[in-house]
Parts: C-alpha cells; structure tokens; sequence
C-alpha cells in the first residue's frame, strides 16, 4: 500500500541518518548528545515500526483446546490412513495366494476344489493339523485330500457341518504311497514329530539322491496320483539293511498356511477286502 511504503522508505532514511551522526558524535566522545539523539531518533522509530507490524488479536484469543482437537483429527486420519493401508495390502497377498491356487487347479484340472481358510491349528510345538472354515454343509467329507499350491497339505480327519480337521502329510499318524522322481521307485513316507519325513521300503538298488522329488502314487487307493509331496534331503543307504532310506523335506510350509484347496471329487477306495488273504479257487 503507498502509506506504508512511504513509511518504510521514511523509517530507512531515519536509520541511515541515525547512523550517521551516532558515528560523528561516538568519534568526538559526545555521550550526552549521543543519548540525546538516540531518544529522538528510536522513538519515532519504534512508533514506524509498530505501525508496520500487523494487528494480530491476543495470543490467548487463539484457545489451546482448538489445537488439541484439530492435532486429534489429524492423529484419527493418520490411524484411519494406516488401517486402511494394513487392509489393501492383506488383500493385495490374499489375491496373489487365490491367484496362486488357481493356477494350481488349472494345472491339474482333473479335479473338483474348494477353497477353504485355515481357522485353528494345533496349539503344539510340532503342527499336526489345522482347522479349515468348510465342512460337511460344502459337501466336505473324511478322507477327502487337501492341496496347497506347492503340492499336498494332508487328508481330512474329520469334519463338522462348518469346519473340518485336516491331518497334515507330517503327521505321526499319517502314512503316504509316494513314487519318486525321476527314479519312478515307489516308497511310503511316514510323518514323525517334526518338520520333516521319514521315506522307507525304498530297493537298495534304487539310485536315490537328495533333490529327488517324492509324488504321490495311485497305490493303496487313499490319494490321487501325481500330487508334490517332499523333496529328498538326505539318503541313509547301508549293505546290511533290506532297504535304503531317506529324509524328506514337505514342500509345503505349514506354518504359513491360509487358504488351502479341499479336492472334493476324490474318496479313498477301500482296498483291505481285496488285498486279505483269500482261499485259492478251485475249478
């Protein structure tokens, strides 16, 4: 604005001015008359300078309250933001797990699936089981095998009309028909109280080696064929021993289960009535 402008330029000439003769008077050793223009020169100054500086209302007009609340909303909108992240990005890997099953399914399209999450788990240190959301209402049934999209998971133990319980494939209880590759031998792998597998009844004539991939095998008629199981980590071979055998690392991890995929067209066939000892026919 031109008032203020014109009292900036004023106030500059007076400070200039003012420095001028503080000098002069300073160099002559003039005290009295330096105080005495010191007075007449920062009065009007201070004045000029009070005129430049806004009306700004008490700072006690400004209430502390205000602040609180407009620092708490920003508080609830950073929280809000945060949560709102966590969510996408647990969709965001729950997709990617679905996308992964699904390619699992179109790969081995030969059977029916159902997806199911995993609701409970075995509280112990060594994981057994798990809990899936689907039971019997779905048309889940014992026997049933469940997938993930590394290979095989386990078979259902039992189920409810809501939920059912899923024996995993490292089990203690659990024994599985497996036929390795690329050796196309067969052997049974039992589940012990640990992560890993024990492979047995493989021929020492067999050239087993740590890498080797354990697939399950149409025999005893529990599981469908063809389904990952466990990867060779270590082979115990001796002269002695009627068969050779091995430790199995599961390809799937138990631990980071979420969703799993129950294949409902397959029931296990009972074979015992078939495989007893029966009288020889006669003719």
């Amino acid at each position: 604005m031109p008032g203020k402008t014109s009292l900036s330029r004023t106030i500059t000439i007076i400070v200039l001015a003012a420095a001028v003769l503080l000098l002069t008077l300073g160099q002559r050793g003039n005290l009295a008359a330096l105080q005495d223009v010191l007075s007449t020169v920062m009065t009007p100054l201070q004045q000029g300078l009070a005129e430049l500086i806004p009306k700004v209302s008490d700072a006690r007009e400004i209430a502390p309250q205000a602040l609180l609340d407009r620092n708490a909303t920003l508080v609830a909108e950073n929280t809000l933001l945060r949560t709102h992240k966590v969510q996408l990005e647990d969709a965001a890997a729950e997709r990617d797990m679905l996308a992964e099953l699904l390619d699992f399914g179109r790969k081995h399209h030969e059977h029916t699936y159902l997806a199911a999450k995993v609701i409970g788990q075995d509280p112990t240190a060594f994981l057994q089981f798990i809990i899936l959301n689907q039971g019997t209402t779905a048309g889940v049934q014992r026997g049933m095998p469940v997938v993930t999209q590394s290979g095989l998971l386990g078979i259902i133990n039992e189920a409810t009309p809501r939920a059912s319980k899923v024996l995993l494939v490292n089990s203690s209880e659990m024994a599985v028909n497996v036929r390795l590759q690329p050796s196309r031998a067969t052997g049974v792998l039992f589940g012990q109280y640990s992560n890993d597998m024990s492979l047995r009844f493989i021929s020492l004539d067999v050239n087993l080696q740590a890498g080797d991939i354990a697939v399950t095998s149409c025999l005893g008629g529990t599981l469908p064929a063809g389904i990952p199981v466990g990867s060779v980590a270590s082979v115990r071979k001796r002269a002695y021993d009627v068969f050779q055998e091995a430790e199995v690392i599961p390809e799937v991890d138990f631990h980071s289960i979420e969703i799993a995929l129950i294949i409902t067209d397959f029931l296990p066939t009972d074979l015992s009535p078939l495989l007893g000892t029966q009288e020889p026919l006669t003719q």
